[in-house]
């Protein structure tokens, strides 16, 4: 007898989890083609190298896609905010690899139950993932821009892929946490948010990797993204730790007693 998409999707599940996963969930991809498209703005664009206008949908990237796959692991210290530049300034994300791992592994094993996959969809449609993590139930959009939850706050970072196995898709998850918090808008250096909408050219974890650095920036990138050395640096994380989400644990690991806000109570 066939197995059922819930037995599938389960078993696929506990690899994610048992390889660092700490959220996962399944978005049908016929619905993830629903949602709007996201203009892509310059930092963007140079950021994920596309030279793509807009988020391309699912299909577009694999056509017979069924699911979209999502998966995440926590920032649980400072040191998974490393950016890193190599001699021609290009960066590196240390604190992101794992996903790849995952990523790699959750494609073998449905590879293996005989699936198609397609995992270059971050860089072909990067802005409109935050769209699917919440459409398959991972998190919900915070003021902050970044997607929440009440476990991890906004420390999460994800990845996922497009397969033909047709999988049983989650809730999505439509709770507004933030409700009448405003502190991530209140913490940010910059005036970088408005509620749910970052200014991706004057967050200064876009601001630091322009070239040249904008002289006006230097002494607030010196604060809140300090330098380890000369090509490492910590991302400005301050809206995060901001977040009454955020724990206790996580506001200690920080780098710089600066980078330290009082703690919040849940909304």
């Amino acid at each position: 007898m066939p197995e059922s998409r819930e037995g599938l999707k389960s078993r696929l599940r506990q690899l994610c989890l048992k390889k660092g996963a700490v959220v996962f969930g399944v978005a049908s991809a016929a619905e993830a083609d629903s949602l709007p498209r996201v203009e892509i703005g310059p930092m963007m664009k140079w950021l994920y190298g596309t030279k793509l206008d807009e988020t391309r949908k699912p299909t577009e990237a694999m056509p017979d896609a069924k699911s979209v796959v999502v998966f995440g692991i926590p920032s649980t210290d400072d040191s998974h905010e490393l950016v890193v530049l190599s001699e021609s300034g290009d960066p590196d994300y240390p604190g992101y690899h794992p996903l790849n791992w995952i990523r790699r592994d959750a494609a073998r094993f449905l590879e293996g139950e005989g699936h198609r996959v397609v995992y270059p969809y971050e860089s072909s449609s990067p802005g409109s993932y935050k769209r699917v993590l919440r459409l398959a139930g991972v998190g919900a959009f915070g003021k902050n821009s970044l997607i929440i939850t009440p476990e991890h706050g906004p420390w999460l970072r994800f990845s996922y892929l497009l397969t033909d196995a047709e999988l049983e898709p989650d809730k999505p998850l439509e709770e507004d946490l933030c409700r009448d918090c405003s502190s991530c808008i209140e913490a940010c250096p910059v005036d970088a948010l408005t509620p749910y909408v970052v200014d991706a050219e004057r967050c200064l974890v876009g601001v630091h990797l322009r070239t040249p650095v904008p002289e006006n920036m230097r002494d607030v990138l010196d604060q809140y993204e300090p330098r380890l050395t000369p090509a490492t640096h910590v991302m400005c994380t301050r809206c995060q730790l901001a977040c009454p989400y955020t724990s206790a644990s996580r506001r200690r690991n920080v780098v710089g007693v600066d980078r330290r806000p009082s703690t919040g109570e849940c909304p």
